[in-house]
Order: structure tokens, then C-alpha cells, then sequence
């Protein structure tokens, strides 16, 4: 339970940070985008509102000679058009009426037409086209047609981006073990109270069985001077609740130990539940009720077979006290086929008549009866709850005892699902 406590609280930190870090990085990686295709455009409106350049035509620098390109800081011809643009002026029928290339270097006329055609084609009147972003506005005579060359800014942003995730990144591996720590430091008073809780309700548990025990030795002591009584008789009946209370609570303490305390071997899991089904066959032929079981023979399992044994005893017990008069209760130990996922360590083994050894084991208990509303098939599982008190104390249930089936299940990897109608009829399925 700290674990999970503790994984909850990292992750809610994480997730907290994740969705921060992702918003800060997307405004800022929007912002300089924005922020570039706005200088790039004031100095295209300047262009536009000039009808051509707004200074002198610079000299384009001539031409190396041979196969020799113009040197470029970076070595790369387009990183010398950083912030350059053309022009090109139409008439209403889209034919060139002038194209100034006096800004670019290394960029023909060929090129030119080439992002001049896309643009003129384009149903828009400013966007991207490769590395330029184009403006187009109409003139007396036609349409004038600017471009901006963005290849630099465009790899700066990517850029930025990049090592916008890495910086996310690393920071998030050192947030991440920032906050295991801080989520340790946090659980740890909570894991002291859960483990003095634990210890107590293990200390008081042994502490009771002694007095228990004496009492119930005096019970035999007098019902054998004085004779069987009203009194003894209840004197002994609420003895036998008390010590199963108090074994409920020792079994609870134990498996809140966790893992360590299940004692895993293979064994013959039909073998056991069948011993454990039938020792209530008489009980349930006593009080006229239905009593039906189905187990595949041989299924190996590994496991705490003494749990599993309890584990199959208390929803067999629950289903015959809780039935309805002359109610029907089967119980059932199969091959899951339709669920080929299993535990990695836990598994059902091939023996004989055991059929497709990937498949998973359930046992199931059903029964007729009032059965649980919809609403309280999580909370059946929470200690000490009960959903008819007034039936509970009829019974003799004290809400224990699925409690201790849930973390049975749970110890063994394993998954326990309640299904039913309420007024009807209910099940237990419990997947291996």
C-alpha cells in the first residue's frame, strides 16, 4: 500500500510537471514562429507599400568562376540568403512584368518562376512554400508578389525546439528522482503509523487467543460439573466468534506483510479445492440447499496452498450463509481459455487432463439469493464492512472475512471480480 501511495505521488508530480513543461514549451516555440513570421512580414508590407525595395538595389557579387559557389559561414548556400527576399511583378493575367533578385544570392530565375507559379496558383494571399514565406498584393497593373528566404530561422527554431525537449527531459529525470525522494519522505509517517497499526492488531490478536482460550476451557470445565445451559451456550457461541475474529485478524496482519509472508510451492490446486468443497457439503445438505461442484481434474498451481484453501473456504462459507432458503450454490475450478494474459510467476501447469497450459485459472462461486447492489461491489472488500448489518449479525459475519479473500488474491498476483443481480444472484470469479 506505501508503494502505491508512494508511485501515486510521483506520479501525480510528473504529470503535474509534464503538462507545465509542455505548455511553457509550446507558447515559447509558438511565440518565436509568431514572432518571425511577423518581422518577416513587416519588411514584405514595406516592400508591398513601396511597390518594389524601399533602399537602393544592392550589387549582386559576381559569379566565382569555374564550379566554385559563393562561401557561406556555414557551408551551405541557402545559410547566405538568411533575411534576404524577391519580388516579382504580374500583370492581371499572371505573366511576369518584372522580377528583382538583386537581395538573393546563388538563386536564378528558374527558381524563381518556380515559387513564383506556386504562389500564383495558391488561393491564398500570404503562406508558406518550402523555405519562403510569400505575400501577394494587388497593384493597378497586376499583382505583386513578394518572398521572404526563412531556411535560417526556420533551422533556428528547429533548434530551439530540440533543445527545448532535451532541457524537458533531463529535467524531468531529475524532477523524477526529486520527487521519489520527497514521495518517500511523505509516505514514511504514514508507513509508520500503517506498520504500528499492523503490529497491534498482530499483538492484540496473539494477546486475546490466551484469555479465549482459558474461557473456553472453563466453558467445557462447567458444562461438564453443572451440565449443558442456556448460558455456557452462549458463552461458548460468542467464544467461537471471538477466535474467529481474532484468526481473521492474524491472517490479515500476515498478509499486510506482504509477498514474504506466503510460503509459494507447487501443489495440486483440484486436490485442495475439492478437499475444502467438500467439508461444507453436509452443512449445506442440513440447511436444504443446492449444492453443486465442477473441478478439473489436476491443475497444478504454485502457490500458499494453506491461503488458497482458506481463500476457497471463506466465498464457499459466505455463498452458503447468505443464500436464500432452499437457495442453489455451485462452485466451479476451470481452465480460462478466453484470457491468455497470466501472472509471469504464478501460472496454471500442464497435468493431466489440464488442457491449454497458457490459459488462466478461475475459480468461481455462485449463488441465488438477495446478492449485493451495484453500488457496493467495491466496497464488499473494505475491512469490517458489511452491507446488511442487521443480516450480518444474523449470520454471525463480522466483514472480515472477503477482506482477507481480497488480499489472498492479491498476494498471489492474482484478480477477484464480484458479478451479479441484485435480489437474484451473485458470483465470485477469481482469475489466477
Amino acid at each position: 500500500m506505501i508503494k502505491q501511495l508512494t508511485v501515486k505521488i510521483v506520479a501525480v508530480v510528473l504529470g503535474s510537471l509534464f503538462f507545465v513543461f509542455a505548455a511553457m514549451l509550446l507558447v515559447l516555440n509558438l511565440s518565436a514562429h509568431t514572432a518571425s513570421v511577423k518581422r518577416a512580414e513587416e519588411i514584405m508590407l514595406s516592400v508591398v507599400a513601396n511597390d518594389g525595395f524601399i533602399l537602393p538595389p544592392q550589387e549582386r557579387p559576381a559569379e566565382p568562376p569555374g564550379d566554385l559557389k559563393p562561401a557561406s559561414t556555414f557551408g551551405e548556400p541557402d545559410m547566405m540568403r538568411a533575411g534576404h527576399l524577391f519580388y516579382a511583378k504580374t500583370d492581371q493575367n499572371g505573366e511576369l512584368l518584372e522580377l528583382n533578385l538583386d537581395m538573393m544570392f546563388d538563386f536564378s530565375a528558374a527558381d524563381a518562376q518556380d515559387y513564383l507559379t506556386q504562389a500564383l496558383d495558391s488561393p491564398k494571399t500570404k503562406g508558406d512554400i518550402g523555405s519562403f514565406h510569400f505575400m501577394a498584393a494587388v497593384k493597378p497593373y497586376g499583382y505583386i508578389l513578394v518572398f521572404t528566404e526563412r531556411s535560417v530561422e526556420m533551422r533556428l527554431l528547429d533548434h530551439l525546439t530540440q533543445t527545448s525537449l532535451w532541457a524537458a527531459g533531463i529535467t524531468a529525470i531529475i524532477l523524477a528522482f526529486v520527487a521519489t525522494l520527497l514521495a518517500q519522505w511523505m509516505a514514511a509517517p504514514i508507513k509508520t503509523a500503517f506498520d504500528r497499526q499492523r503490529r497491534f492488531i498482530s499483538d492484540a490478536s496473539h494477546e486475546l487467543k490466551t484469555p479465549l482460550t482459558v474461557i473456553s476451557a472453563n466453558v467445557d470445565v462447567l458444562q461438564h460439573e453443572s451440565g449443558e445451559n442456556l448460558r455456557l451456550i452462549h458463552i461458548r457461541s460468542q467464544v467461537e466468534r471471538m477466535s474467529g475474529l481474532v484468526h481473521g485478524l492474524l491472517t490479515l496482519a500476515r498478509t499486510d506483510e506482504g509477498p514474504a509472508a506466503v510460503s509459494f510451492s507447487e501443489f495440486n490446486l483440484s486436490t485442495a479445492i475439492l478437499n475444502t468443497v467438500l467439508e461444507f457439503e453436509s452443512r449445506a445438505f442440513e440447511e436444504g440447499k443446492t449444492y453443486s461442484y465442477e473441478i478439473t481434474e489436476d491443475l497444478l498451481y504454485i502457490g500458499d496452498e494453506k491461503q488458497l484453501r482458506q481463500l476457497a473456504g471463506i466465498l464457499i462459507d459466505n455463498a452458503i450463509r447468505y443464500s436464500d432458503t432452499a437457495g442453489l450454490i455451485k462452485v466451479s475450478l476451470r481452465l480460462d481459455s478466453s484470457r491468455r494474459s497470466r501472472p509471469k510467476r504464478l501460472r496454471a501447469r500442464r497435468g493431466l487432463g489440464t488442457g491449454n497450459s497458457n490459459s488462466r485459472l478461475c475459480f468461481s462461486v455462485y449463488n441465488t439469493g438477495i446478492g449485493i447492489a451495484d453500488d457496493e461491489h467495491d466496497k464488499i472488500f473494505e475491512r469490517f464492512y458489511r452491507s446488511d448489518e442487521s443480516r450480518s449479525r444474523e449470520t454471525g459475519g463480522y466483514g472480515i472475512g472477503l477482506s482477507i479473500a481480497k488480499a489472498i488474491v492479491t498476494a498471489h498476483k492474482g484478480k477477484m471480480a464480484v458479478s451479479g443481480e441484485y435480489g437474484q444472484w451473485i458470483r465470485f470469479d477469481v482469475l489466477m
